[in-house]
């Protein structure tokens, strides 16, 4: 007798489970787990979790944690499902002052801030209750041999804060009217252990350099690019050139010579051009061309470098990957970003461009953020071998000795805006440009690579002018638009109106894959190699815009988001998780220098910083490590910001206890300043929907 009982998903076979697994992403599997008891049972299994990690998120956090055996896959899918959701839903988990400054920067998780002439580099990831603190003056003293004795006490220094990574910081210090010095120093708790072997201790790289305009600084703990924008020769025009410094060798090493990006346009970086390591290499990509050739073409190019660390080409030659047709509509420039990042399924380097554009050259402006994938380190071989031929014919260019030794003295150029002592050989003049043709059928884009923040259906519309746009950026692991805004309160009476900080988000989520008429979506082919396009049936519908926190939100939760309820010099930083801003706020008297509060707002539910507390229980959670302390803030003099375009500076101030101790500690560790300003907020599940 044959059975005829109904079929449902749960009794499939394990292998269809596992092959169903495969093409679905983190929301799905929670989704699908969720949809009946036999089914959450099934999708506990660690393999099946694995399986979906592998396919979609692989390199994420979580999934590395998973990886290296620190928690399981099913655990890394629930959290990383937790975070995404938290982001595109506009409900943080926590937020939370974490210091008041003059500066900071925030990378990999870490945040590097200046305040009282000190550094302080906390871990706000792994939540840390200590943080390492340098005292610049006795750094500066201890590595620069210019910066010693008394005389050196009023001389003024100003120092900004460049980049983070991997344990080591590196800073631009300006010591009166000489030239400034870049340095490197490792921050880590562990960083004064010096292993056997190692030619280097905290100090990883001290240069002085010559020229510092537009300068831009990437590194990783085993290699530093570095590079400025200026003149080279006495009748060019202004190019990039960048110089790779090996930091396994010391600061005493000899330093080769510096790469120059030819023809390489974009001047701003983040809004035309950008720079990032990936597997050691420095990708180069800009969305501007050559002024004249742009003219001549009906398309618009990315032009991209990548420079191998231990390549010896004096030129890198930039490739091109098509951007758009200037069909399109005209672009709003003053909305336009650009970046590179790394894709969390794939590893692969990605180029995320911001642009607001005007479409079809209607009156609808919208903006729309598009990705492009880049080639892995190992792919461009071809371009390799025509720099490495390219290297061979250098020692015929004609040199000189005061070139030579100019160049092993300073290997980035020298003078702001006058010539280089940088010799490369002028290219022969190159034939009059032909207007290309108009492409008959131009490039496909899929919709996984396009995200408009409106579609053509897309009703009410909220938008914010750029001057209410405190801080903008695009978070790509939720598929957010994620806005910091000011919008003021609605006042009913006479008087001044309050600044009020508040987060804008606007997400996508999958769409069903199924038409109208109940057929799937066909995934599309390349016209060029018939090849089927990955992700190409893929179909996305907006979530819609969502504000936080809501109108009538908490207001000691509103003051502590815009504590000076002025929304004045507002600098942000994002990642996956969190969001970093500073912001000004009210000093006690007139003449009292400006200071900033930094401020966290969290959506990871497992990064729980102490001295946080719940709004509608004001129950302060205290760290194992206070006792008999009070709510109130901390009072903290600090230097104030410098407000230049380029980079932020800060003074650094006269330590008069410098002649009364023989050996200071440079870098020592000491508490946490959050735990001492004792001011945050936790959102349970249920309280977080309430405050949306």
């Amino acid at each position: 007798m044959i059975a005829t009982g109904k079929k449902t998903l749960h009794c499939l076979p394990y292998d269809l489970l596992y092959q169903i697994v495969s093409g679905i992403d983190c929301f799905d599997y929670i989704n699908l787990s969720r949809t009946n008891r036999t089914l959450y049972s099934l999708l506990q299994n660690d393999l099946l979790a694995k399986r979906s990690i592998e396919n979609t998120v692989r390199e994420s956090k979580e999934a590395q944690l998973a990886f290296a055996q620190k928690i399981s896959f099913r655990e890394a899918i629930g959290r990383i499902y937790d975070v995404k959701d938290a982001v595109a839903s506009a409900s943080p988990y926590s937020v939370a002052v974490l210091a008041y400054a003059s500066t900071f920067i925030y990378q990999e998780g870490v945040l590097s801030y200046y305040c009282a002439n000190e550094i302080r580099v906390l871990n706000v990831h792994q939540a840390d209750e200590t943080e390492q603190v340098l005292n610049v003056r006795h750094v500066l003293h201890r590595i620069i041999p210019t910066f010693r004795g008394d005389e050196t006490r009023n001389v003024s220094v100003e120092l900004s804060l460049l980049h983070y990574s991997a344990g080591v910081l590196a800073i631009l210090v300006e010591i009166g009217d000489s030239s400034p010095w870049l340095i490197l120093l490792d921050v880590t708790p562990d960083g004064s252990k010096r292993p056997q072997g190692c030619k280097t201790g905290r100090l990883k790289f001290l240069r002085q350099l010559e020229c510092t305009r537009r300068l831009f600084v990437r590194h990783n703990g085993t290699y530093l690019f570095y590079g400025v924008y200026s003149t080279i020769g006495v009748l060019s025009d202004p190019q990039w050139v960048v110089q790779c410094v090996d930091l396994t060798k010391g600061v005493d090493q000899a330093y080769g010579e510096p790469t120059l990006l030819d023809k390489f346009a974009g001047t701003d970086v983040g809004q035309n051009v950008c720079f990032e390591i990936f597997d050691s290499h420095l990708y180069g990509v800009t969305s501007v061309s050559d002024s004249d050739e742009e003219q001549l073409h009906w398309e618009s190019f990315y032009e991209w470098v990548c420079i191998a660390p231990a390549s010896c080409a004096r030129r890198a030659k930039p490739e091109r990957i098509f951007r758009r047709l200037h069909k399109e509509g005209p672009i709003n420039d003053t909305w336009s970003e650009i970046s590179l990042r790394k894709d969390e399924a794939t590893g692969v380097p990605m180029i995320y461009e911001c642009r607001r554009e005007w479409r079809s050259g209607g009156s609808d402006c919208v903006r729309t953020y598009y990705t492009k994938d880049l080639k892995r380190p190992s792919e461009p071989s071809a371009k390799e071998k025509d720099q490495s031929t390219a290297t061979t014919t250098r020692e015929a260019e004609p040199t000189t000795p005061r070139d030579t030794s100019l160049i092993s003295a300073h290997p980035v150029i020298i003078g702001g805006a006058g010539p280089s002592n940088i010799n490369f050989v002028v290219p022969a003049s190159t034939p009059p440009l032909e207007r290309s043709k108009e492409p008959s059928k131009p490039p496909l884009r899929i919709e996984k690579n396009t995200h408009s923040e409106y579609t053509d259906t897309t009703s009410p519309r909220r938008d914010f002018i750029l001057a209410k746009t405190k801080y903008r950026t695009y978070n790509p692991s939720a598929s957010a638009f994620i806005d910091l805004i000011n919008d003021p309160e609605p006042s009913t009476t006479v008087g001044a109106v309050h600044d009020r900080l508040r987060l804008r988000i606007c997400s996508r989520k999958r769409k069903n894959p199924f038409e109208s008429d109940n057929t799937l979506t066909k995934r599309l082919k390349d016209d060029s190699t018939g090849d089927i396009i990955p992700h190409s049936d893929e179909r996305y519908v907006s979530n819609g815009i969502k504000m936080w926190p809501e109108e009538r939100a908490d207001e000691e939760l509103i003051d502590l988001l815009c504590p000076a309820k002025r929304a004045a010099n507002v600098h942000g930083v994002a990642d996956e998780r969190t969001l970093i801003y500073s912001v000004d706020i009210e000093t006690a008297e007139p003449h009292q220098q400006q200071q900033q509060a930094i401020i966290l707002v969290n959506f990871d539910s497992r990064l729980r910083i102490p001295s946080l507390r719940n709004p509608k229980r004001i129950i302060p959670v205290k760290s194992k490590t206070q006792e008999g302390k009070t709510d109130a803030p901390v009072g903290i003099d600090l230097p104030r910001l410098g407000d230049i375009k380029d980079r932020p500076k800060v003074s650094v101030g006269c330590d008069s206890q410098a002649g009364k101790m023989s050996r200071p500690r440079s870098i020592r560790k000491e508490q946490a300043l959050y735990l001492l300003i004792d001011k945050g907020f936790w959102f349970d599940r249920k309280e977080r929907d309430n405050i949306q």
